[in-house]
């Protein structure tokens, strides 16, 4: 499938401009717009035909990519139930594909979480989630667990507590250094409870060389809680006495033997954006230090971003979300989203834009390209799993082509990004 341009209204433009503007283009002096890089897709699963509701409605958390061992590509899908299913299923879902993303096929697995990442290790997969929520809340036995399967995800084993809290996170970079596993999560998690808000986010470690099934594989850092809000980061009003804001969803990446941690950062009811959370963290093999460096801006940062680093080209990728307008300088779009019954929230909630964004340093980020443009503010292409599959990039994302808004999707999508590499050659220095 292919998404298509929006068909723009050019009424009440000056006509002039416009002539200008076509001249510019047919002499060559300005060039037309590239297509978007994944404007072709193809559908995983379509969990509003998928999934029959008695009430209410299912929409999805991020999906997650993996190799199998057997070649394959693996497509983790949590689902999130906001309502009462007509029969019994499991919020976590696989799916394989055997032809690259051409075509999915369900797998019989099921298991109970709601949000998390797979990992390849070995001949091993692994799936690190958070779970499992019951009529819309947190079971008591919720917290972060791991399940393996060593048949490519045909069959899992059952899931075992690694640490018991209202943790959550989504598919996002980590780092295997020194046989040991780096990750992260946070508090913040909205679908299994009340928004937590200026919550304490944690960095965990695995170690390799031991079962991963073994709660004693594992290490947990000190809470390390959301840094306060600088008032000139948002406008006055905005950020008055008890302002608070969200830490989620961060990524783990090593910058020249340095490990450094990338968070959003939702603040200001998304009135302002752009700017993520940089920490830093050292392991000396017992106490994992896990610090506070600063504000940077980061594209996209009010929503989920994940960064992978491409060890052929050396250069980091992530995915953006992008939204066109924040705060009330265009009252006539504002008052568009308001009377819109298929959009939620404000408008730095928009999602419709997905961009590609590479980086030498993990730190400063230059624009690759557009993802997916949908052309309508109902529609997005969000919260996205990234995958270096040779030459490509592969893109899981939580996709609301006819959904209830934005926000509430109906299906998850795969896109892949040829050749990609190709389109920051430029960007690298020539030797002097």
């Amino acid at each position: 499938m292919r998404i298509q341009p929006p068909a723009y209204d050019t009424m009440n433009k000056p006509t002039a401009l416009l002539l200008t503007l076509a001249a510019l283009v047919a002499a060559g002096t300005l060039r037309a717009a590239e297509p978007t890089l994944g404007a072709d897709y193809t559908v995983v699963f379509d969990h509003h035909a998928g999934i029959p509701m008695e009430s209410g409605f299912v929409r999805t958390d991020a999906p997650s990519l993996a190799r199998t061992s057997d070649g394959a590509l693996l497509c983790a899908v949590p689902l999130i139930f906001k309502g009462k299913q007509r029969g019994a299923v499991k919020p976590l879902l696989f799916f394989r594909s055997d032809d690259g993303g051409a075509r999915w096929k369900r797998l019989p697995a099921e298991s109970d979480f709601v949000c998390g990442q797979l990992l390849s290790h070995g001949k091993a997969l692994y799936y690190l989630g958070f779970g499992p929520v019951q009529f819309g809340e947190r079971h008591p036995d919720y917290g972060m667990k791991i399940i393996r399967s060593n048949d490519d995800g045909q069959t899992w084993t059952a899931p075992v507590m690694l640490f018991k809290g209202p943790y959550q996170s989504q598919p996002s970079s980590y780092v295997i250094r020194n046989g040991q596993f780096y990750w992260c999560m946070d508090e913040a998690s909205s679908d299994a409870g009340p928004v937590v808000k200026n919550n304490n986010t944690y960095v965990i470690a695995g170690d390799l060389s031991k079962d991963l099934l073994d709660p004693a594989s594992w290490r947990i850092s000190a809470p390390l809680p959301v840094p306060d809000l600088p008032p000139a980061l948002s406008r006055p009003g905005k950020n008055g006495p008890g302002a608070k804001a969200i830490i989620a969803e961060g990524n783990v990446v090593e910058v020249n033997g340095r490990l450094q941690l990338s968070w959003r950062y939702q603040y200001a009811e998304r009135d302002s954006v752009g700017i993520g959370v940089i920490c830093d963290l050292e392991d000396d093999g017992k106490k994992l230090d896990y610090r506070f460096r600063q504000f940077y801006a980061l594209p996209g940062s009010q929503c989920q971003f994940n960064i992978v680093h491409d060890p052929v080209g050396g250069l980091y990728w992530m995915n953006a979300t992008l939204p066109t307008r924040t705060q009330d300088q265009d009252p006539a779009f504002n008052a568009q989203l308001k009377n819109n019954k298929h959009y939620s929230g404000s408008p730095g909630k928009e999602r419709r834009i997905l961009a590609l964004y590479c980086s030498f340093d993990a730190l400063n980020w230059l624009p690759a390209g557009y993802l997916v443009v949908w052309p309508q503010v109902r529609q997005a292409s969000q919260y996205c799993g990234l995958l270096i599959d040779g030459d490509d990039l592969l893109v899981a994302a939580r996709t609301s082509r006819a959904g209830l808004t934005q926000h509430d999707n109906d299906l998850t999508t795969f896109h892949r990004v040829k050749n990609f590499r190709e389109r920051t050659a430029f960007l690298l220095p020539g030797k002097e």
